[in-house]
């Protein structure tokens, strides 16, 4: 709990109205969720602006509002005027975070982020209460609103940080002040602001000025652009894993077991995922590193990711009557899109293998190439049949007619279209790979193939 004049403090504020003794319980971005006895933060985005909703806040029970521009008083409702709401949000996290003297474990990388964070809290919640991020919460709304909930119960903090433009992971660390990093992959995203993986990798790497000086960083030794956090670390001790790689935890024995999941072996220790994917082996290898730097025995280990349970739309692999189907609809970019190809390559099937793909937004100039890249990626694969939509997939189909004589390649206009296609080709026995950036709906597919091929 925190007094109106605390707040004031922390933001730096240029006004606050009102008795600056009244007492705020918590903070909330949102007049759907808020409790009675919070104080609201209007935040200004691209689509809502929250000083349109003050009045709805302080009718459910806002005891205090944050707000960058000047708004009438609300019945003695304290007002406190800053001049950026979310950075205000980052400032009042970050104090909160640093009263809690409990590691934090702060995850980053192109892909991957959510599984590594959902396998690290699986490992650690077996000795240790901890805090995680819901879902993909990992922006400069989600991990302050994250840290805000840390209370003298938890004992461990896992969060995973997300970025699309250069300073987002600057600011994030500031607020989260990680003594844990854990380093996933460096790929082809968000190349609109980031340019390329150099300055991918040039922005996650943000995220170690801000740690704990004795801190811990773990990272995937394989990537080659991550093998040059060596030289960054400064005093602060380093974890490599990988599976080519000679290192602390080395993932050997790795195979895909009858289309349901991946089997492996570490240090001697035999480990199990309920996935085919075979990428998940590195999301693994970092929760089993860090659990072991947490006094994690193996065998505990060993329990929580043979258990552990992946989420919808990351690879997802079911049977759909008599067919597979992958679902990987959550988000695209080249790095994901190849790991998924290499899953539908080990799947066995006694059908085609079939594609459905569209476009992987926010890769800038690069987005052609990047795309034509996936199609001499497919062209070298088991696929058989592949279906492109949008704009920029059908480059994919283009490389595809170029490159490849055993793959068929067709472009569909819209979503009807897609439909008519798979109307035609799929089978029995097919196996199907569905992949798009979250923009292009690509669930929609899903849910199509799933109601007329049960």
């Amino acid at each position: 709990m925190l007094t109106v004049q605390k707040i004031k403090e922390i933001t730096n504020a240029l006004s606050a109205s009102a008795d600056a003794s009244t007492i705020v319980k918590g903070f909330s971005i949102n007049t759907r969720t808020i409790n009675r006895g919070e104080a609201f933060i209007a935040i200004k985005g691209p689509k809502f602006d929250g000083h349109d909703f003050i009045k709805e806040a302080v009718d459910k029970g806002a005891v205090a509002v944050i707000v960058s521009q000047k708004t009438a008083g609300f019945a003695g409702v304290p007002v406190i005027r800053v001049r950026d709401t979310t950075q205000a949000l980052g400032q009042i996290a970050g104090w909160h975070r640093q009263r809690f003297d409990i590691p934090v474990i702060a995850i980053t990388g192109s892909t991957g982020k959510t599984t590594t964070k959902e396998m690290v809290a699986s490992v650690l919640v077996r000795k240790y209460k901890v805090l995680k991020n819901v879902g993909t919460e990992n922006n400069q709304y989600g991990v302050p609103l994250t840290l805000l909930k840390l209370n003298s119960s938890h004992e461990i903090a896992v969060l995973e940080l997300g970025t699309n433009q250069p300073g987002d992971i600057r600011w994030l660390a500031r607020i989260t002040r990680p003594t844990v990093t854990i380093f996933t992959n460096i790929g082809e995203s968000h190349l609109e602001r980031l340019r390329s993986r150099a300055g991918v990798f040039r922005e996650k790497s943000q995220m170690i000025n801000y740690m704990d000086s004795r801190g811990l960083v773990i990272f995937n030794a394989d990537d080659p652009y991550l093998r040059g956090l060596a030289k960054k670390r400064g005093r602060r001790k380093i974890i490599r894993v990988g599976c080519s790689s000679k290192v602390a935890y080395q993932a050997v024995n790795v195979c895909a077991k009858n289309n349901c999941g991946v089997q492996f072996q570490v240090n001697g220790y035999r480990f199990s995922l309920q996935t085919p994917a075979i990428h998940n082996v590195y999301n693994a290898l970092s929760s089993i590193s860090c659990g072991r730097a947490f006094k994690i025995r193996y065998n505990d280990i060993v329990v929580g990711l043979s258990r552990f349970k992946f989420r919808g739309g990351r690879q997802e692999i079911r049977k759909m009557g008599q067919m597979w189907l992958i679902n990987d609809t959550y988000n695209a970019n080249p790095v994901s899109f190849k790991s998924a190809i290499k899953t539908l390559d080990a799947l066995h099937v006694r059908g085609r293998k079939i594609i459905v793909c569209a476009d992987m937004l926010e890769l800038g100039p690069q987005s052609r190439k990047l795309h034509e890249s996936i199609g001499r990626e497919i062209a070298q694969s088991t696929a058989n049949v592949v279906v492109t939509m949008g704009r920029q997939a059908r480059y994919i189909a283009q490389a595809l007619r170029r490159l490849s004589s055993h793959v068929i390649a067709r472009h569909s206009s819209d979503l009807k279209d897609v439909e008519r296609q798979l109307n035609r080709i799929c089978r029995p026995g097919d196996a199907i790979l569905v992949k798009g950036s979250r923009g292009m709906h690509m669930e929609r597919v899903v849910a199509y193939l799933e109601k007329h091929f049960k």
